[in-house]
């Protein structure tokens, strides 16, 4: 990689083209072109617009500049509860993971109009 930051990378917007992928990765676009070509680019999404190819930049940041794993973070549909699994939790306090309470006499009311 030559002298692309992450804030470099994230001031290109949310897509690029293949000449500035190559230059990130520090090789020559054919090289890039080839491989998008022959179906052995893996390395990121690519997103043919018409004649032209453009490449995610948040596929290029998650691929150069994040190590870590990304946090999870509450999900939008709560899964499935296992309060009686872990012990730490107990059955009237609510779970952190998933924001419920098990069992506190909650009831299920149906939607109007439904």
């Amino acid at each position: 990689m030559t002298g692309w930051s992450r804030e470099a990378v994230e001031a290109l917007g949310p897509v690029t083209d293949v000449p500035t992928v190559a230059s990130i990765f520090n090789v020559h676009s054919d090289t890039v072109y080839d491989l998008i070509r022959r179906g052995e680019w893996t390395a990121t999404r690519v997103l043919p617009l018409g004649r032209t190819l453009r490449i995610p930049t948040r596929d290029v940041i998650a691929l150069l500049f994040d190590s870590e794993p990304a946090v999870q973070v509450n999900p939008a549909v709560p899964t499935q509860c296992h309060h009686s699994e872990t012990s730490q939790v107990k059955a009237t306090q609510p779970h952190t993971s998933c924001g419920c309470t098990p069992e506190c006499g909650a009831s299920v009311r149906p939607i109007r109009g439904a």
